[in-house]
């Protein structure tokens, strides 16, 4: 490493030591703009290399914004030297609340809290160079509780011990009501270096529908979807979806934002979009990528008229198979159940902490949740608690 590198990082050191740092919001054509600092940014983080990516953020924010009626409000964190250690990807937008009125609700770009029509997104944070989270989460949380516009926050999906949740800390200390709302987990496997040795690991009901019920395909072909075919293949997975849910809630938006990101991933060899037939016809279809050492399992669909065989769970297996096969370390089946077994469990999987947020400013927003969380707890006894405020902790 050359001086001028390392007198750079120990300039930043500095700064972020002593909190000389400031906030300032992006515009849209900041945003539009951002593509370099933002991933070199991310290439110094913690963060997700998939859903807090420029690409990714950005088609979010340009599909969702008008559907959403929102406003973007990006916080990017600067050292007093101009240098960039932090960005906070929020937009907000008018919500119900559980008042009278509707609330302004600051959220993190990639989801809309309680709201289906949209595309969901794992993994959410707060985007900071390692070793200032807390630093740059107290200058957010300072910029944020300066101003007028939000009256509550959803910080959704993120990690428990990410700079979000450090958000959520200094915004409790600072009086806020914070609680912990929709419990859900994530699950990611991590896969050995042959898929016989992941096989032999699994009990044996998976091992049966993973890899034994094979046998009962006849002339199975498994095909990945280049560039011009990501339309075909998602339209499939869309009426798959629709045959065995019912139809979907998604907006237009959300789809087109499927499609674009899909083409997007493809454009840089990182889709994974399969579809596994027999001859029959299309069996399954699954929507994945692949960053660095990981395949992300986004989404998946099969034929509700299936018999004997688990569809789904056997596409998993061809998939993990050809992942072990590229020397890929992890596959990533991101938060959620299976309609009536958790069957990411069983794929032994491990699981990721993650966590949703919810805070609340004005003493009375503050007393109207905290009512409703104290009758729910007595209603519902066998819930798992959830944490009113956790300043203190």
């Amino acid at each position: 490493m050359c001086v001028a590198s390392r007198d750079v990082r120990r300039s930043v050191a500095e700064a972020i030591n002593e909190e000389r740092l400031v906030a300032r919001i992006w515009s849209e054509d900041d945003f539009r703009c951002a593509r370099g600092v933002w991933n070199r940014l991310l290439e110094s983080s913690a963060a997700d290399p998939l859903f807090l990516s420029w690409e990714w953020q950005w088609q979010w924010w340009v599909h969702h914004r008008d559907f959403l009626q929102a406003d973007l409000r990006v916080v990017a964190v600067y050292t007093r030297g101009d240098i960039l250690v932090g960005i906070a990807p929020f937009y907000s937008r008018a919500a119900a609340g559980r008042g009278i009125r509707p609330t302004s609700r600051l959220e993190l770009i990639g989801t809309a809290w309680r709201l289906g029509a949209a595309a969901f997104s794992d993994y959410l944070d707060m985007i900071v160079t390692r070793g200032s989270s807390s630093a740059v989460a107290r200058c957010v949380a300072e910029w944020l509780l300066g101003q007028a516009f939000w009256r509550e926050t959803a910080l959704c999906c993120v990690r428990r011990d990410g700079p979000a949740a450090g958000l959520a800390r200094e915004l409790a200390r600072n009086g806020l009501f914070v609680r912990e709302v929709d419990p859900l987990s994530a699950w990611c496997v991590r896969l050995p270096a042959a898929f016989d040795e992941y096989v032999g690991s699994l009990d044996s009901h998976t091992r049966r529908r993973l890899w034994r019920h094979r046998r009962r395909l006849s002339a199975p072909l498994l095909e990945y979807a280049d560039g011009s075919q990501v339309e075909e293949y998602l339209g499939l997975l869309w009426r798959m979806m629709a045959q065995r849910w019912g139809e979907a809630k998604e907006a237009p938006a959300a789809r087109r934002f499927q499609v674009d990101a899909a083409i997007s991933l493809a454009k840089g060899g990182r889709l994974r979009l399969s579809r596994l037939s027999t001859s029959a016809g299309p069996l399954s279809i699954m929507y994945g990528a692949r960053i660095g050492r990981t395949v992300y399992y986004l989404q998946s669909a099969f034929d509700g008229g299936s018999r004997g065989i688990s569809p789904g769970i056997l596409h998993l297996g061809y998939a993990m198979e050809d992942a072990c096969r590229e020397g890929v370390e992890y596959f990533d089946l991101l938060a959620g159940k299976g309609r009536k077994r958790d069957y990411k469990r069983e794929l032994g999987a491990s699981l990721v902490p993650v966590v949703n947020f919810h805070v609340v400013r004005g003493a009375f927003a503050a007393a109207l949740y905290g009512t409703y969380e104290a009758v729910k707890a007595r209603l519902m006894p066998g819930r798992p608690v959830q944490r009113d405020s956790f300043a203190a902790r």
